[in-house]
């Protein structure tokens, strides 16, 4: 009976320990869509989806976002999200975003993103990742080169 209660404690705890495997970073793809809701001179309301890839073989979650957004590496905004996201295993999904644009911010970088055709968009901040109720602290990170065509 002994042996019988040593197998299980054995095979319980190389059990846990194989499915706790080093979650991989989410990949950053790309901006998929960008609608302005309440534009301002001084503030103004933008709302992102950004698509990410997840290169996990299992779900996750996501909760608690807040990261600042900066133009040429000028702030311009802050998120603060607090809405749970489903992550699928092997699988891009979608993260929607609500930003508050400071304008003033923006509005003094107008003339050198018009002069450069391009913009530097980056952004940072942290999120908490994670799966049967333990989340951890994750990192947002995602830069991109976002060509301007007025004309």
């Amino acid at each position: 009976m002994k042996f019988l209660r040593l197998g299980i404690i054995i095979l319980t705890i190389w059990g846990v320990a194989s499915s706790c495997e080093k979650a991989k970073d989410l990949e950053f793809v790309r901006v998929a869509g960008i609608n302005f809701d309440n534009l301002g001179f001084s503030k103004s309301i933008v709302r992102l989806t950004l698509a990410y890839y997840n290169p996990n073989n299992f779900k996750l979650k996501l909760k608690d976002a807040s990261f600042d957004l900066f133009m040429d590496d000028n702030l311009v905004g802050h998120s603060l999200q607090d809405t749970m996201i489903a992550i699928p295993a092997k699988d891009t999904f979608y993260f929607p975003v609500k930003l508050e644009v400071n304008m003033d911010n923006v509005f003094k970088n107008a003339l050198g993103a018009l002069m450069n055709k391009e913009v530097t968009i980056k952004a940072t901040g942290n999120c908490k990742v994670g799966k049967g109720g333990v989340y951890l602290p994750f990192p947002i990170k995602c830069e991109t080169k976002q060509p301007l065509k007025f004309f």
